[in-house]
């Protein structure tokens, strides 16, 4: 029988059908994610929620089988300084005698600005089971957009940062992204319990409950964008990390020795450039012609001011020093 995510069937005739758990769930087609995808900055939960603790015991989902997307039905006028004083907001009217939770309902929420944050506590490190209006099937973890999407749509930076934060937590719960999953209803206001579900691994709040969460506008994006996308960052093959090159040690090439002049008897002064008579002893006599040659050029420069010459130097040090110690401060 094919089920689609809006077809009820009977939990006595999903059952018998091979791959059905003791939990519930169906098998779905594909093996865990291959590629692991790293987490996103995620704002913690103590970024906002200050001395707002859970009151009550939050339990762990054991059996993540998908993703589902919800917006907070907010106005879209919040500032980034104001998204603090929102999420506190939603915890007060969530663990009202209203909603009865015992937290924010959702894992994670993401703001208009691109920024990640912690729903319910524990989240980040572990899976853990939310809650939703119209009842949670379970299976699942819960990301909201903050924000109304009735009319309009999320800004490109929450989409960008809703599509790592799903891709990251498909990788880490080791969904595939790829085909639909099947599961038993634990009861909400669509699907009752214990009848079967097959829907989608990235799906949105009102395929699993009587809603119009999360909104008119940003709900085709769910399955045309937001799925397709996380798919493709969870696929992706890891950047390849570059050989580096070697480069060849050059041969050292021997030194020439002196250059003899075209004269007999003769050969060049490497420092002086004139042109001497052959002392013998190859190099060494070079050399030493020279060193001779060099000290009386610097005789003849001291004559002409030594105090001068070492001022000069003196200068151009501290000028070096006095900009080394500046530049690391800035200032001029």
């Amino acid at each position: 029988m094919t089920v689609s995510r809006r077809t009820l069937v009977t939990a006595t005739a999903l059952l018998p059908v091979a791959g059905v758990t003791a939990a519930g769930i169906v098998d779905a087609p594909g093996a865990a994610a291959a590629t692991p995808v790293e987490p996103p900055p995620i704002r913690p939960r103590s970024d906002w929620a200050g001395d707002l603790a859970p009151t009550g015991r939050l339990e762990d989902e054991d059996a993540v089988r998908f993703l589902l997307i919800h917006h907070t039905l907010t106005p879209n006028t919040d500032t980034a300084e104001q998204i603090p004083g929102r999420l506190q907001s939603i915890f007060r009217f969530h663990t009202s005698a209203e909603r009865g939770w015992h937290d924010v309902a959702y894992n994670f929420f993401v703001d208009p600005f691109g920024t990640i944050w912690e729903g319910r506590e524990g989240s980040i490190d572990r899976p853990m089971m939310g809650d939703a209006t119209g009842g949670s099937q379970g299976f699942a973890l819960l990301c909201c957009f903050i924000g109304d999407f009735t009319t309009e749509v999320p800004t490109p930076s929450a989409m960008n940062a809703m599509v790592h934060l799903l891709a990251w937590l498909a990788s880490r719960e080791g969904l595939t992204l790829e085909g639909e999953v099947s599961v038993t209803s634990r009861g909400s206001s669509k699907w009752p319990k214990g009848v079967g579900i097959t829907t989608e691994q990235i799906a949105a709040h009102r395929d699993m409950s009587a809603t119009e969460c999360p909104g008119d506008a940003l709900y085709p994006l769910v399955s045309s964008e937001l799925l397709p996308r996380a798919r493709t960052m969870l696929t992706a093959p890891p950047t390849p990390v570059p050989t580096p090159t070697m480069t060849p040690t050059p041969t050292p090439t021997p030194s020439a020795g002196p250059t003899a002049s075209t004269a007999p008897g003769t050969t060049t002064d490497p420092v002086s450039g004139d042109v001497l008579p052959w002392l013998g002893g190859g190099a060494l006599a070079v050399g030493a012609a020279g060193v001779v040659a060099a000290l009386i050029g610097r005789r003849r420069r001291g004559s002409e001011g030594p105090e001068q010459l070492g001022d000069d130097d003196h200068a151009a040090d501290g000028e070096g020093a006095e900009q080394a110690e500046e530049e690391p401060d800035g200032r001029p």
